[in-house]
């Protein structure tokens, strides 16, 4: 019987690049990961995540939550242990800073969650299987011939790869983002921020 899954191209091997492939093997497809770096790594920066968030990790993987929960820092204060924001009136100047009002709060199950990137990625990459990764694969190009479907990924270095599908999780200075819009000139692919 022949094996119709996609093979699926992720650019970027950062924390979403590899959580999508984490997740995306995890379901039976076909991935290749491509990181323009010489190996997997991550600027040393903390990042919350919200309560959707590690719920969309536990849907994804649940050895991936577990990556999470083993680097996660939480509130540390007993009745704060739920809390994932206090929302205070900082508006009033006549107020001193620390006593402010406070408007609401709200919680879930963990509360607030953050890790340094680069501890979580250390644990994320022990998820994914050896051959997938792809390192020093900065890419210049992606075309979609129209003979057989397939996306031809072009790499800086002179070597190709092909998939049925690419999904880009290169970041903020993205080539996926402005290959998607019709080039680097148009309104959104400028590399200003992103979400």
């Amino acid at each position: 019987m022949a094996d119709n899954s996609p093979n699926i191209a992720i650019v970027g091997g950062g924390i979403s690049g590899l959580v999508l492939a984490i997740a995306l093997i995890r379901r039976g497809i076909k991935v290749q990961l491509y990181e323009q770096a010489h190996a997997f790594g991550e600027i040393g920066a903390g990042v919350a995540f919200g309560p959707n968030s590690v719920r969309a990790m536990q849907a994804c993987s649940p050895d991936i939550y577990t990556a999470f929960q083993k680097v996660a820092t939480r509130n540390q204060w007993p009745d704060k242990r739920d809390v994932w924001f206090d929302f205070m009136d900082g508006y009033d100047k006549t107020v001193p800073v620390g006593k402010e009002k406070l408007l609401f709060t709200l919680t879930t199950e963990d509360g607030a969650n953050a890790v340094h990137r680069a501890h979580f990625l250390d644990e994320l990459v022990k998820l994914v299987p050896e051959g997938v990764a792809h390192f020093k694969k900065h890419l210049d190009t992606i075309e979609q011939p129209a003979v057989d479907g397939k996306v031809r990924l072009r790499f800086h270095d002179g070597t190709t790869a092909e998939a049925d599908a690419v999904v880009g999780c290169d970041g903020i200075k993205a080539r996926t983002r402005a290959w998607m819009l019709g080039g680097d000139d148009k309104p959104g692919a400028a590399p200003v921020y992103t979400y």
